[in-house]
């Protein structure tokens, strides 16, 4: 258990408000009892709450945006669940939380949601940043003015930002790719279905794949899709690859469009022909591990990414504190029928 003022108080014979008047230096104390009273608090290992001390300076509650891309993704429903968490933990802080979700990647509706958070006066936020120029200046605009940012999910360059929180998507790619290579024997014709090229991080997650797949000289990667994060757009892009390409006997999801994809398979009867390599623990991907079309998913912990980016943010608002790493990577875990949450 941490010490506490309480505790010195005790040890030292004299009350709690002498103790604080003496550790912060605010006088009425005699020397020699300030001097004791700071050598029993270092040998006590007593450690000042600076949260609790910026509060007494703060005269608003903290109010934290967040801008997340979540509208038709069902993986940050967890992400969002880690979020409120996070700020319930918090409560005793009256910290406030304004969420504004957006679907996809459109640097146009991000920096509308920015521009509208900076209005109404957000000290700090949480965003699943688009790799965007005007989406970029924007942010370090807001972090020179004194808000503090947190990116979570998706990281973006040359900005100065208090952490990232998410997966290290390059080493996720690699992981993919070698639980492909392994479990269909180095034998495969596989179809890459991501979000979009132009996003940085899900692309890093299709060339970690590659760089493994390239030892398998008969895994063949025979199209690529871009589905948008997009249910709708992956059904019939997955619909129209199974029709005009009867090769295919593997497809690997490399974001989100996994519930569309999956429910095109199922609706062209081809549970049976294909087998599915897949990210997170959606409830789509839950229920096929179950029936064994999806082979496996990586979990990149979504309630985690969320809830740090809050913790960390809201840590860099009320004690200055920041980060000794500026990429808090979360843990890639593979599971499968075996080992899933349902």
């Amino acid at each position: 258990m941490p010490v506490t003022i309480k505790d010195i108080a005790k040890a030292a014979n004299v009350s709690r408000g002498t103790v604080d008047r003496a550790l912060n230096d605010r006088g009425g104390v005699n020397p020699d009892v300030s001097a004791r009273i700071k050598t029993l608090a270092s040998e006590m290992g007593y450690k000042p709450n600076t949260i609790a001390k910026a509060l007494a300076t703060h005269t608003k509650p903290v109010r934290i945006g967040v801008i997340i891309n979540s509208l038709g993704n069902p993986f940050f429903d967890q992400v969002l669940d880690g979020i409120e968490s996070a700020v319930e933990s918090l409560h005793d802080y009256g910290i406030s939380l304004d969420i504004r979700k957006i679907r996809g990647y459109d640097p146009q509706r991000q920096l509308y949601e920015l521009k509208l958070l900076q209005d109404i006066g957000i000290d700090g936020l949480v965003i699943t940043p688009v790799s965007d120029a005007k989406v970029r200046n924007a942010l370090n605009e807001m972090i020179r003015g004194g808000i503090q940012v947190t990116c979570c999910n998706l990281d973006i360059d040359d900005v100065n930002y208090q952490a990232y929180i998410g997966c290290d998507y390059y080493c996720s790619g690699q992981t993919a790719g070698e639980i492909i290579g392994v479990t269909t024997h180095g034998e495969a014709n596989l179809a890459v279905i991501t979000s979009s090229h132009a996003l940085y991080t899900h692309e890093m997650r299709v060339k970690g794949a590659e760089s493994v797949l390239k030892k398998y000289p008969n895994i063949h990667i025979c199209e690529y899709i871009e589905a948008g994060d997009d249910e709708d757009i992956s059904y019939h892009e997955v619909m129209r690859l199974l029709k005009q390409n009867k090769k295919i006997d593997i497809l690997y999801f490399v974001t989100g469009g996994t519930t569309g994809g999956l429910q095109a398979i199922h609706d062209m009867h081809h549970e049976n022909r294909l087998k599915v390599y897949a990210f997170d623990q959606i409830p789509a991907v839950i229920e096929d591990l179950k029936s064994g079309l999806v082979v496996s998913t990586i979990d990149q912990q979504p309630f985690m990414q969320g809830f740090q980016s809050v913790r960390t943010l809201f840590d860099a608002i009320m004690s200055k504190h920041t980060p000794t790493r500026k990429r808090i990577i979360t843990e890639l875990n593979i599971k499968n029928r075996y080992n899933i949450s349902y």
